[in-house]
């Protein structure tokens, strides 16, 4: 049923009726139902697919010769709860920038193990982040660079009021997300042991948290709304592509 909703709403994006049916209210009420439904579902999948969504990373950037750290809100769980957050609908990792054929083949390897590519964020010819799905988990991963010797930064995208959509065979593109460059205390990697496994965490994770969460990260907040407390965050006037893979 998702699958045949998610197709269904791709042919209306792109169309000249997305307008009408944005602001429709009856098809806004069915939308914000289906929603919360699907958050549910995602919410559920953290919990069931979590730790194999993870693993499946671990071995396929192996094999490409990267490492990732656990970030955002997975490496809040990780440690403040010891788990994946309750409320929490995706997983979270992040890695210093590689090319993007390195990246490309990061997906094919991904692909075997049927974790498949959601969304790919480009922005000035680059990818700066991908989505890929399981079993109807998602799973971002940020790419990061060097601000200077203890700082690192990354993209972070949002949707915004005006969006524009357009089909292509595979993928369809989104134009209008909103873009911050996310800036973070950073002094290394450390190794953590997360549910029994052994993953990359930053080694300063106490700064690194109170960069993006506040000095209160250690307090469950339900409400949190990513993007709206932490200064750490510069809004970037840039055009991007969102290349989405429903």
């Amino acid at each position: 049923m998702a699958s045949i909703v998610d197709s269904l709403v791709k042919q209306i994006r792109a169309s000249k009726f997305y307008g009408f049916a944005k602001n429709n209210p009856v098809l806004i009420k069915i939308k914000r139902k289906y929603d919360k439904a699907q958050y549910q579902k995602q919410q559920a999948s953290v919990h069931m697919y979590g730790m194999q969504m993870l693993q499946y990373m671990k071995e396929a950037f192996a094999e490409i010769g990267e490492e990732f750290w656990l970030d955002y809100g997975t490496l809040l769980g990780a440690i403040r709860e010891k788990d994946f957050i309750g409320h929490d609908k995706d997983l979270d990792i992040g890695c210093f920038d590689f090319d993007d054929e390195k990246k490309n083949h990061l997906v094919q390897i991904l692909e075997k193990k049927g974790v498949k590519l959601h969304k790919q964020f480009e922005m000035d010819g680059r990818i700066y982040e991908q989505a890929f799905h399981l079993h109807n988990l998602h799973i971002d991963i940020f790419y990061y660079w060097k601000a200077s010797e203890n700082k690192i930064w990354c993209y972070f995208s949002e949707i915004g009021t005006n969006m524009e959509f357009e089909n292509h065979p595979s993928y369809q593109i989104a134009k209008g997300y909103r873009t911050s460059k996310v800036t973070s205390s950073f002094t290394g990697l450390m190794d953590y042991e997360f549910k029994g496994v052994n993953f990359k965490i930053p080694a300063n994770y106490h700064e690194y948290l109170i960069d993006n969460y506040g000095t209160t990260y250690m307090i469950k907040d339900e409400n949190w709304i990513t993007g709206e407390s932490p200064d750490n965050i510069e809004r970037v006037d840039k055009a991007v592509i969102v290349k989405e893979y429903i």
